[in-house]
């Protein structure tokens, strides 16, 4: 397993005092989290390829909308 957690959530309240997010290790983690949270948006690291000058560069890519 890498040291780096692959899942990124965070919720969709605009209040920078109740706006959070948090790293996870499973996608159902992150959804439980977001679902607690009522709702957010999950991303996953290298889930997009975007070229840069013709290289593909591996980016975070959202995979779940709650």
């Amino acid at each position: 397993m890498s040291k780096k957690k692959p899942y990124f959530a965070q919720n969709n309240k605009l209040d920078p005092y109740d706006h959070g997010a948090k790293y996870f290790w499973t996608l159902e983690e992150a959804e439980a989290w977001l679902r607690s949270e009522n709702g957010g948006t999950v991303k996953k690291r290298n889930a997009e390829v975007v070229y840069v000058f013709g290289e593909p560069i591996r980016v975070w890519g959202e995979v779940l909308k709650v």
